[in-house]
Order: structure tokens, then C-alpha cells, then sequence
């Protein structure tokens, strides 16, 4: 009964579009793409903007595909809400000349086994004058067959959202000159630029829409900075997604229109090498705004380049996870806690 609710909650939510006049807006349109990518980075709470190191850089900060040495192959699968909603990503993302890099990624969110009801005949105020004497569902359903939803589904669907992104990065290397009698300090500007392809579909109706995201980060070296060699390296990012209020069209007959809200990201890391037990620490901390405003928390210990343990707080949740990497393959774990139940999510990257 539980499962069912929350069922139920996740259809009104995915398919509010069929009660949305011509042109109005739908306000959690694209919903699916804040699920978040990667293992790795929901473990650390989604702090990942200034990270953006991996396979799943381009979810977080574009800008971030630029950051990759060798070729990866990474994909990830959840499953969300009492295996209600299935989860999906794999992409390839490739280094090329000159300090850029390429990627190519596809996200998919499903939900399946959802009914289908007759439409009750008359208006809604005629409906309801005809059902004011009725105190309860089954004097409803005997009075007026097909009216309630205790009533059996004439059809069922599968609800799927796609999104297939193709990131363009560029690291640019630039020396800061302090001057003859100071130093020159290295610092690091990659930039990013998503174009995403975005369909949804629903008893045989489709949207669709072509959006933008850009993303920039600055890194330096502490070390640098102040010539000392225990220390580690800072990075700041930021990221815009959906520049210009992504426009989703469904082809209903009222050609309902969605827009996915443009939204910021910004964030703080720092990287801190600790030799005498063959680690490192990763602090990071991200805020993104595009209904409310956003917290991100996050921390990572690596050891021996083998074995990271993470934990984190998205938004007040609790997450956690872990990674393991052996020879060109590593496997990441990660837990986020909800007030629906918690997901796990599972990715695995391959580094030629």
C-alpha cells in the first residue's frame, strides 16, 4: 500500500503536463536531471562542482571533461523510491589535443506499470453536483461505473526521460607574473560547454527540447602560492545549467510547453596530500540555486590511490559511499538518505 502511494505521488508529479493549458509552465519540468550522476559525487553530497574530475564531470561542471588524462568509460544505475523509478547513465568521454576533451553521455529516468484511466464524461461541475450525495468511493463506483479510480485500468505505460549531452572543454593554463622579485604562479581556467538533447514520453505522447550548459572552475596550488610543499591545491567552480530556460514542447493537443528553470552552481574544494599514511583529503562544499537555495557538503579520503571512503549532506540528507579501483577499473558505492527511502546507486568507470 505504501509502495503504491508513493506511486502515485510520482505520477501526479511526472505527469502534471496533461492539465497544463497551451503555453503555461510547468515548474518542475526536466526534474529528472537533479537526480544527480555518479556514485562518487552523490557520496559526497553532491559537492561536486569544483570536483568534477571523472566520468560524471559533465552532470556537474562541464568545464570539468578538460580535467580527464586518459579515455573513460562510466555508467551508473539506481533504483529510486522503492524501485518505483529506474535510473540510468553511460558515457564515454575522451581527452584530445591541446588540453580539451569530449563527451558523450545518455541519462534515462523510467517508470513503469503506470494506469491508465477512463475519463469520466461530462464537466467537472456536472460531476460534481452528480456525486454530492455519495459518502464514500464504492457508493460512487456502483452509481457511476469507470467514475472512481478503485476501477480497473483500460492500459498501462512507461514513462521515460532522456537526455543525451555532448560536452566540448578546453583547459587553458595561465601564469600569473607577481613581478622579478616575486614568482610566477601556475594556475589552471578549464571551461565547458553541454548541448543536450531532452525527451520524454507517456501514453504515446512525446516532448522535447534542445538546451545549453556552461561551466568554468580556477585552480592553484597552495603550494605554490606560499612555497610550502605540505600543502594542497584549491579549487573553485561554477556552473550555469539550462542558460536560457530550457523550452520542452509536448505534442498533446493543446502543444503543452514545459521550461526547465535556469539554475547556478558554485563551489569550493581543497585537496590536502597527507604522506605519512599514503592519503588524501578532499573537502568540498557547493550551494546551486534554482527554486530555493542549496547546501552541499562533502568529504573524501583516499588511500593509497586503492580505497576512498566518502560522506556527505545534500540538502540536509545524510549520504555516504565508497570506491575501489583495481587496475583500469574502479567501482563506486553510494547511499543518500529521503524521506521516500533511501537510494543506493552503483557506477563503474573504465580507464583506458
Amino acid at each position: 500500500m505504501k509502495n503504491s502511494l508513493i506511486k502515485y505521488l510520482i505520477i501526479l508529479a511526472l505527469a502534471g503536463f496533461f492539465l497544463v493549458e497551451s503555453q503555461a509552465e510547468i515548474r518542475y519540468a526536466g526534474s529528472f536531471l537533479e537526480l544527480g550522476i555518479g556514485a562518487r559525487a552523490m557520496g559526497m553530497g553532491g559537492a561536486f562542482v569544483s570536483v568534477a574530475d571523472d566520468g560524471s564531470s559533465f552532470y556537474w561542471n562541464p568545464a570539468g571533461a578538460s580535467l580527464l588524462f586518459r579515455p573513460e568509460l562510466a555508467g551508473m544505475y539506481s533504483q529510486l523510491f522503492k524501485s518505483l523509478e529506474q535510473h540510468h547513465h553511460i558515457g564515454f568521454t575522451r581527452p584530445i589535443y591541446g588540453g580539451a576533451g569530449i563527451s558523450l553521455n545518455w541519462i534515462r529516468l523510467s517508470v513503469s506499470d503506470i494506469p491508465a484511466y477512463s475519463e469520466p464524461e461530462g464537466t467537472y461541475a456536472e460531476r460534481r453536483a452528480e456525486t454530492t450525495d455519495f459518502f464514500t468511493w464504492q457508493e460512487l463506483e456502483q452509481a457511476q461505473p469507470g467514475l472512481a479510480l478503485t476501477s480497473s485500468p483500460y492500459d498501462f505505460s512507461q514513462f521515460n526521460n532522456d537526455a543525451f549531452i555532448l560536452t566540448f572543454a578546453k583547459l587553458y593554463k595561465l601564469d600569473i607574473d607577481f613581478g622579478w622579485q616575486y614568482f610566477v604562479f601556475p594556475t589552471e581556467i578549464p571551461l565547458g560547454l553541454n548541448v543536450k538533447f531532452i525527451r520524454q514520453s507517456l501514453f504515446g505522447q512525446t516532448s522535447s527540447g534542445l538546451g545549453f550548459d556552461l561551466g568554468g572552475m580556477f585552480r592553484f596550488g597552495l603550494n605554490d602560492l606560499l612555497d610550502d610543499n605540505r600543502l594542497g591545491k584549491i579549487s573553485m567552480g561554477m556552473a550555469v545549467k539550462d542558460i536560457f530556460n530550457t523550452r520542452l514542447t509536448w505534442n498533446t493537443q493543446n502543444r503543452a510547453v514545459a521550461n526547465i528553470k535556469r539554475s547556478w552552481q558554485m563551489g569550493l574544494s581543497y585537496f590536502q596530500p597527507i604522506p605519512r599514511i599514503n592519503g588524501k583529503l578532499l573537502f568540498a562544499y557547493a550551494w546551486d540555486k534554482k527554486y530555493d537555495s542549496i547546501h552541499h557538503f562533502g568529504l573524501e579520503y583516499i588511500y593509497r590511490e586503492l580505497l576512498a571512503v566518502r560522506f556527505g549532506l545534500d540538502d540536509q540528507q545524510f549520504t555516504a559511499g565508497i570506491g575501489l579501483k583495481v587496475f583500469i577499473f574502479n567501482v563506486d558505492y553510494a547511499f543518500k538518505g529521503h524521506e521516500l527511502g533511501g537510494s543506493h546507486r552503483i557506477s563503474a568507470a573504465i580507464r583506458f
